[in-house]
This record gives structure tokens, sequence and C-alpha cells, in this order.
């Protein structure tokens, strides 16, 4: 199935890059954003308690676009962080049949985040308990985890062409031949790193989206990763998926995702670990206006735990919360939001909580 994928993909790429190409249009895109943070807790065991801070960061995105001779399209994108970094990047061609692409750290097609409506930002995406650490074998590092996706390596994809199924569904999938990231900056670049044992030496992920009616969105991913050592696969492989449904009536969008992520795991005789993660998440958003939005989201998120011991084993589960509370002020190309949010078992920890405050202005050009 994988080397048909890989077939598939190179003939079609191959067939579509031979045609010569017309001048293309280029193009600069890009956002500013400020941002006053206040973090505090009642927790004795929250971190940043009572922290503030201001700052600004700033992407933007080099584009280059045009047409080949069959009538075929093809379109490059380039980011450049606050750093002044390139970091993401793509080149895609567009055909009757289909668009293919690559992608260097770029082109997610997971669905977890698909169903939020939040007018800023999704809790676990941004400032405390965003974006968990490694959580592969079992580890129950900070934050609050979504599982791996392929857009964290370099990777190509497929995607099938608009209508050519019924009631406007898509299906798209990607395939990473490393877990490692290759230089950016270079065509020919080699991945020379050696991939974690548990991360495996391949990935791939699928997605479906499809609007049965007007006003719902159902919408599906999956992702696994391949050739997992033997040393950390014993008892199972590493995979996460999401699903979920979004509905629009008037100036009301609701949204539910749930998601499972099962880490790559080696047997074991002592100690703690999660054997899976379990996430669910309600969101409702209110567009009052043109201009202003606002939004209550909440996140769950449950790791289920098995502790060895010579006595027998045990298991337990803690779980972790997210609430925040949006609005949104849109003129033109500026955006100001404030979030406020509150955590409970924050980093998968009985006890640990905290709250956040966010103030932010945006500016797209």
């Amino acid at each position: 199935m994988k080397n048909t994928i890989k077939i598939t993909l190179a003939v079609i790429t191959s067939f579509a890059i031979t045609s010569v190409s017309f001048a293309g249009e280029f193009t600069v895109t890009g956002a500013a954003k400020a941002t006053y943070s206040v973090q505090s807790s009642e927790s004795a065991t929250a971190q940043n308690n009572g922290g503030k801070g201001i700052g600004i960061a700033n992407e933007f995105s080099l584009g280059a676009s045009g047409e080949l001779d069959n009538g075929y399209t093809w379109a490059y994108a380039q980011d450049i962080d606050g750093a002044t970094v390139q970091d993401d990047a793509k080149m895609t061609v567009t055909t009757p049949y289909g668009t293919v692409g690559v992608f260097v750290s770029e082109g997610s097609i997971s669905t977890k985040y698909k169903n939020s409506h939040a007018a800023y930002a999704t809790g676990s995406d941004f400032g405390l308990s965003g974006g968990a650490t490694k959580h592969d074998a079992g580890a129950d590092g900070a934050g609050f985890t979504y599982g791996d996706n392929v857009s964290n390596t370099n990777n190509m994809q497929y995607h099938t062409p608009a209508g050519l199924l019924p009631f406007d569904t898509s299906f798209k999938i990607a395939y990473a031949p490393t877990q490692s990231g290759s230089a950016n900056a270079s065509s020919n670049s080699t991945d020379g790193a050696t991939e974690a044992a548990e991360d495996g030496s391949e990935a791939i992920q699928y997605a479906i989206e499809t609007s049965p009616f007007d006003g719902l969105s159902l919408n599906a991913s999956y992702y696994e990763k391949d050739n997992i050592a033997t040393a950390s696969a014993k008892v199972q492989g590493y995979e996460t998926g999401s699903y979920g449904a979004s509905y629009a009536i008037g100036n009301i969008s609701v949204g539910y995702g749930k998601t499972l992520i099962a880490p790559a795991l080696a047997a074991l005789t002592t100690g703690t670990r999660v054997k899976d993660y379990e996430n669910n998440m309600y969101s409702i958003g209110y567009a009052i206006n043109d201009s202003l939005s606002v939004s209550y989201e909440q996140e769950k998120s449950d790791a289920n735990k098995e502790t060895f011991a010579v006595t027998g084993n045990t298991n337990s589960a803690v779980e972790a919360e997210i609430s925040t509370m949006q609005v949104a002020y849109t003129a033109g190309g500026m955006t100001l939001s404030i979030s406020t949010k509150d955590i409970e078992n924050m980093d998968y920890t009985t006890g640990k909580e905290a709250a956040e405050n966010v103030i932010a202005v945006s500016m797209a050009f």
C-alpha cells in the first residue's frame, strides 16, 4: 500500500513539473502580534505564579505562483519568523486530478483543532500548558498533548480536487520518509540525524472532511509512525487520531472534537507510564456582528496510567482541563483580542492549577 502511494506521488509530480512554466507572481504576506500576558494561581504547585510579560512576534511568508503551459498551476511559499530564520516551506502543483506537494515542517492535515471556534486561539495552543513536550514512550511530560503531526516533519502530500467527491468531500494523504527534518536551505540535503527509537523512520497521515448539508462539517484524521525500533514497541506502536463535527446556524457555531493518542511503549516491569490519552473539546462561538465575536471553549485530556509493581499492576487516570473565554474585535487588518484561561491539573499533575489572561493586538499585511 505504502509503496503504491510513493510511486503514485512520484509519477504525478514528475508529470506535472516536466511542463514549461510561465513567469509567476511574487507576494509577501504576514502578521505581527503584540501581547501582554498575566499568569497567576492559588495552587502551591503552579508554575509562573504571578508572571507578567510583554512580547512581540512576527512572521512573514514569501510566496510565488504561476501557471504551466498545460493549464496546471504551481505555488511556492517560504516562511521567515521573528528571528529572520527560514523555517517552514512548501511547493505544490494543482491539476484537475488533485494537488501534489512537498512540505518542509509544514502541511498539517490533522483535524485536532478543526472544530474549534475560539475567537483568539485554542487554549492548549498558546501560553501556559500550550504545546506538550515529548510524550512518547509513556513519558508524562509538561503541557497538554494532542499527539504528533506530519507537519513536524518533511513530507509529501496528495489532496483530491474540489468537486470530485459528493458533499464537498475532500481526502488528503501525507507521507514522511523520515522523522527528522532535513535542511530547509538545500534542495539536495540529506537527513543525517538519527531518530529516537520510539519515533520510527517514517510516518503516514490521512484526513477526510465532508459536509452532508449546509452548516454541518464532519472531519477525521489518523497518524501512524512506522518502523519503530523493536525495543520501543514490544507493547504498542505510535498512533493518534481525531474526529469531530461543527455546525453553524446564523451567527452561532458549535463544535466537538475527540482525539486519542497511543504512545509507543516497550515492555516494562517497574515504574509508571501513560498508556494512552483521551481528549475531548467542546467549543461555541458567536459573531455579534462582522467585527466582534466571542467564544467559550473547554478541553479535557485524560492521561490513563499504569503502575508496575511486584505486588501487581494498578491503573489510574489524571484529567487535565483548560477553559477559555475570549473576545476579538477586527478593524481592517487589525485584530484586538482578550483571552482568559483557567487550567486544572496542569501538566497532568493533580491539584496543579493556573490562570492566564492575554491581551493581543495583531496586524496582518
